[in-house]
């Protein structure tokens, strides 16, 4: 495999310190809303530890019908949905910049995190409709909502609905089901995933666990969405069958770092201030609002070494493994940069060298 030296390296992003603060004030704010709205439980540790035993190994997460549940979700595991979300819709946003959404659908929202964090990522939203089929999980989250400062989240219609009946018959600019797809029957996500896309005016975002099962399920509606004629924008734009697919030991995932509040902390017993959510997506749009040319995407951490920078990108169904060196100037300070799950809108190599594709 030779060495690819590439001459032109561009990372997306049409706004990323704006969009970094405004990422930043909702997860603020969505953390005292937590501390106000959720009591010290004497049972909150073992729910914890219930769900996220669950996520990580892709089993169905626990019905959130009883209060020491819900309250664990929030306390637990809802900053860290909210964090996810929020890099899954700040990638769709990279790749679709003109797109401007005034309504938001979130199917199988829950206490509303992702709708915290697609406000957050496009503040033209006007209306927001969160449905579940858990009434209890609704409630905590028009609490939430009602203390987050924000207009638009203290006006969220909170629906009871249940599967692909919450999207039927309704229309919005950007639809999202974030950990939803891996709370149904394996025989109910097809029709599901038919629905969100029916309910689709321009965008549709599914985020799911970074397990090998949670991939699985983005896979899966990856490849249904495109068979429907939606158009892939995010993670890796393109038609093209993922690389990652028929891999062993892989699957492909992202990581979104958050800052633990004390009350997450004591909710998930742990010492460290931060942690990393791994998580799975696909971002499909209406063919109207995709242009080219299609990014590659960064996977997995970049290596550094000395003078040199080693990069896995995927980029039109293949995985390219691309070495920067100092030499490379402007090129290699970008690379330096870049970390998991970027996008790199342009990287132009000699034709001479060879193809470094896996």
């Amino acid at each position: 495999m030779a060495e690819r030296q590439p001459s032109k390296l561009h990372v997306a992003g049409s706004n990323p310190v704006s969009r970094s603060t405004a990422i930043a004030d909702a997860s603020l704010r969505l953390r005292r809303a937590i501390e106000r709205n959720i009591p010290e439980r004497a049972d909150l540790r073992a729910a914890a530890a219930e769900l996220s035993a669950a996520y990580r190994s892709g089993a169905r997460p626990p019905a959130l019908r009883e209060p020491a549940i819900v309250a664990a979700y929030a306390a637990a595991r809802m900053p860290a949905t909210f964090a996810a979300a929020a890099r899954a819709c700040a990638a769709a946003a990279d790749r679709v910049p003109g797109f401007a959404p005034a309504t938001l659908l979130d199917v199988g929202g829950g206490t509303g995190a992702v709708g915290w964090a697609a406000r957050a990522i496009w503040p033209s939203i006007e209306s927001i409709e969160v449905t579940d089929h858990e009434p209890a999980t609704l409630d905590l989250g028009r609490r939430l909502a009602g203390t987050s400062g924000d207009a638009v989240l203290a006006a969220v219609a909170w629906r009871t609905a249940v599967a692909a009946a919450s999207a039927r018959h309704r229309r919005a600019d950007l639809v999202t089901a974030g950990y939803f797809l891996g709370e149904l029957a394996a025989a109910d996500r097809p029709d599901v995933v038919d629905a969100l896309w029916a309910a689709t005016r321009g965008l549709l975002v599914l985020v799911e666990p970074g397990s090998r099962a949670g991939f699985g399920r983005i896979l899966a509606a990856r490849e249904r969405l495109l068979a429907a004629g939606a158009r892939v924008v995010a993670p890796c734009p393109g038609p093209e069958p993922c690389p990652v697919a028929d891999a062993r030991s892989a699957w492909c995932h992202f990581l979104a770092r958050l800052d633990r509040s004390p009350l997450h902390r004591r909710a998930k017993s742990g010492a460290r201030s931060w942690e990393d959510e791994p998580f799975s997506y696909v971002a499909v749009a209406r063919p109207a609002l995709v242009a080219d040319p299609r990014p590659r995407v960064v996977l997995g951490r970049p290596r550094h070494h000395p003078g040199r920078v080693e990069l896995r990108i995927c980029a039109d169904g293949r995985i390219e493994r691309t070495i920067v060196s100092r030499r490379d100037g402007p090129v290699w300070r970008a690379a330096r940069n870049l970390e998991w799950g970027d996008a790199v809108l342009d990287l132009r190599l000699p034709d001479d060298l060879g193809s470094g594709a896996d």
